[in-house]
């Protein structure tokens, strides 16, 4: 990488609207048709997956946590849309940076298995923190100890494990897209 790394060039500007575009586009979509039936899992996998092609693209710092900040906070002005899930896409992003920066690796030595480690502990700190915002706005109200107990190990369960898939899946899309796009899980 070069000495401008922390600089945020127009062509990254352009990708963190492009990638807000395609997950708001598809939150919308899914939102229309599917509504809550399958507990916004689709919009979990998608967001580590955009996290995970968006930062390989980019190798800037923060891109995740500006992504999940912008569409985030676009997504809690959007009627019918959770409130919970959307406030939740901005630790997820926080998460997801701050696991690609721990241990000082730099961008260019970073593998297809830190990638799938963000995914799941963003996923993670982001049903953690919708669960507790629905909790404390009383949505489980009148819902006995062990419905909440199985509410809870579901979500941060199904919803890790769905993180470490999307990002998974992004490195393979990284991967995919060849040499064309210089990321670090070209090798």
């Amino acid at each position: 990488m070069d000495n401008k790394s922390g600089s945020f060039t127009s062509r990254d500007l352009a990708l963190v609207a492009g990638m807000s575009a395609l997950y708001l586009g598809y939150s919308y979509v899914s939102g229309v048709t599917l509504g809550h039936t399958i507990r916004e899992i689709d919009l979990f996998f998608l967001i580590s997956a955009v996290f995970t092609i968006l930062v390989s693209l980019t190798r800037k710092h923060w891109t995740a946590t500006i992504l999940g900040t912008v569409t985030g906070l676009i997504l809690v002005t959007t009627p019918g849309a959770p409130l919970a899930v959307t406030l939740a896409l901005i630790p997820n992003g926080i998460v997801f940076d701050l696991t690609l920066r721990a241990g000082d690796h730099i961008f260019d030595n970073l593998s297809r298995k830190r990638f799938v480690v963000a995914g799941a502990l963003g996923n993670l700190a982001m049903a953690v923190f919708g669960l507790a915002m629905l909790q404390a706005f009383g949505f489980f109200h009148g819902f006995g100890v062990s419905t909440l107990i199985v509410i809870w190990v579901t979500a941060l369960v199904g919803d890790t494990l769905v993180g470490a898939l999307g990002s998974l899946f992004g490195t393979a899309v990284v991967r995919r897209l060849g040499e064309r796009v210089r990321s670090p899980l070209i090798r």
